[in-house]
């Protein structure tokens, strides 16, 4: 008996003292404590539950890029909206992809964040714009959101965001990656608040916290994966993106994502009608597209036109308005680089020689919501 004591103590000691150890590694690792009692922020992630797609209740910093840091919020159903829901105001329920989210600014950046700021300022009547936009989504998730959630906040008015990959988004192997029910498989539940013992590991262990941390790098890691993957397994892609949506538009290997995605903006148009809901749409250029001597074509600009007049829908789009507005650097995060190597024989040489993202900047967002509010009031969309 005294002999299995002894072995037992001989054992704790040990473990003790290896947690000693570690606990000394872990905090000349860390080199300072966490702020007490401040768990680190949840990122940037997807929720099936709730009105919108994204993680309720987010508040942090999103470093994604790390040269363009951004403030991402998110409020309690999940909707990139510094506000919770307003049940006095009109409502405008902004949907799309990374454009309408506001991909690399900040929260009050967004377009459906200016937009609404435009309206208030303008209109007597309270304007709140949700932003339901998400990264990656097409028309076909926007409508399948729709049917499954947007459609149950009661919007007075839906607006649909278009990019001009939209098309190309349904594309095989986009739709086998970045799909509605794709992204959502990555969906995360809402954090939980922590309990007491949690709390007092983080505010006095370092070895804990450095389990945190690593634990928090691997998962970002396996999303970054994911999500990226697509990249090297599709030789090509960027030239099958421009050949798809700009330059061979009719060529039959290519009818069937232009075909899908024409019906599927109909499909939403006709379930907006159906429901009493009016509609407006908005198309953002590719960058390419700006230069008027050697951009690229307006393909896909043209195509929205001719649907949205057929359906008497509202179009704004957005390629002469930024022609007028400013240029690449203005409109976009981007710089140009009089280093950066170009082919001139490329389809998009105008426009080689800038580096950076291809997403608005925050005064491209602001243009658009000045000009999406204007449409509005002048097609009495929105009550005076």
């Amino acid at each position: 008996m005294r002999r299995t004591l002894r072995i037992a103590a001989l054992v704790l000691l040990n473990t003790l003292v290896i947690l000693l150890v570690f606990e000394v590694l872990a905090r000349a690792i860390l080199w300072h404590s966490p702020a007490r009692s401040n768990p680190s922020p949840a990122g940037f992630g997807f929720s099936a539950g709730g009105y919108g797609d994204l993680l309720p209740n987010l508040d942090t910093g999103e470093r994604l890029m790390p040269t363009r840091p951004y403030h991402l919020q998110t409020n309690s159903v999940g909707l990139r909206n510094t506000d919770e829901l307003r049940e006095d105001a009109f409502r405008i329920l902004a949907v799309g992809d990374s454009f309408v989210y506001g991909m690399y600014v900040h929260n009050r950046e967004t377009f459906p964040a200016r937009l609404e700021e435009v309206l208030n300022q303008r209109l007597e009547t309270r304007v709140q714009v949700l932003n339901a936009g998400v990264p990656g989504y097409t028309i076909a998730d926007e409508l399948e959101y729709l049917y499954q959630k947007g459609l149950a906040l009661k919007p007075n008015l839906v607006i649909l965001g278009f990019y001009t990959n939209d098309i190309f988004d349904f594309y095989p192997v986009m739709r086998e990656y970045f799909s509605r029910s794709v992204v959502l498989g990555f969906a995360s539940s809402p954090a939980q608040p922590a309990s007491t013992l949690q709390i007092f590991l983080r505010d006095n262990l370092a070895v804990y916290n450095l389990w945190l941390h690593l634990r928090g790098q691997y998962e970002q890691r396996q999303i970054e994966a994911e999500v990226n993957r697509v990249t090297p397994t599709v030789p090509g892609l960027h030239r099958a993106y421009q050949d798809l949506t700009f330059l061979k538009p009719d060529a039959p290997e290519f009818a069937g994502e232009w075909q899908a995605y024409e019906s599927a903006l109909r499909e939403t148009l006709a379930l907006l009608a159906e429901r009493g809901i009016p509609a407006a749409m908005v198309a953002w250029p590719d960058l390419s597209q700006i230069p008027r001597d050697g951009g690229l074509p307006d393909a896909p600009q043209r195509m929205l036109a001719r649907v949205t007049a057929e359906t008497d829908t509202p179009f704004l789009d957005l390629l002469p308005v930024y022609r007028a507005a400013g240029d690449i650097p203005t409109l976009y995060l981007m710089y140009y680089d009089p280093d950066a190597p170009a082919d001139p024989t490329a389809p998009d040489a105008a426009v080689l020689r800038y580096r950076g993202d291809g997403h608005p900047s925050a005064y491209g967002h602001q243009v658009a919501a000045q000009a999406m509010a204007e449409l509005l009031i002048q097609n009495g969309l929105v009550p005076q």
